[in-house]
């Protein structure tokens, strides 16, 4: 049998505590990477006439769509938006990008996406969703 002092004993115990933690970090899964958006939508296709959707990518007629969910209208720096859509002001997310995809004279008055819209609420759905995962 060790005999150890009392301030022996704290040191051990303390020692012991550091390992069970650091154990118990070591064996904690990492974060998993983020998974891979899903495949765009069929009716992405139009979007992509004039939208970049890739990380890192400049605008091109339009601004670049990766990363547009939870970014604030009119908020890419090298792109020259409509005062419309700057002054618009609200932060993108599935709700307000679906029906901007469905009618964009609509929700956003005086903007200069030449685009009629979508052909229904679905597809206009669809895309705000697929755009709501492009993010780095």
């Amino acid at each position: 049998m060790i005999f150890a002092t009392k301030a022996q004993r704290r040191l051990l115990a303390a020692a012991a505590v550091a390992v069970m933690a650091t154990a118990a970090v070591a064996q904690t899964p990492a974060q998993a990477p983020a998974a891979p958006p899903a495949a765009p939508p069929a009716d992405f296709a139009i979007c992509s006439a004039c939208h970049e959707s890739t990380p890192k990518a400049g605008p091109s007629l339009g601004p670049n769509l990766f990363g547009v969910g939870g970014r604030k209208a009119g908020g890419v720096a090298d792109y020259d938006y409509s005062p419309a859509l700057k002054a618009y002001g609200a932060t993108w997310n599935a709700d307000n990008l679906a029906a901007f995809i469905l009618d964009p004279g609509k929700a956003v008055p005086g903007n200069k996406m030449d685009y009629p819209g979508a052909s229904d609420a679905a597809s206009a759905k669809a895309i705000a969703d697929y755009l709501m995962t492009l993010k780095g």
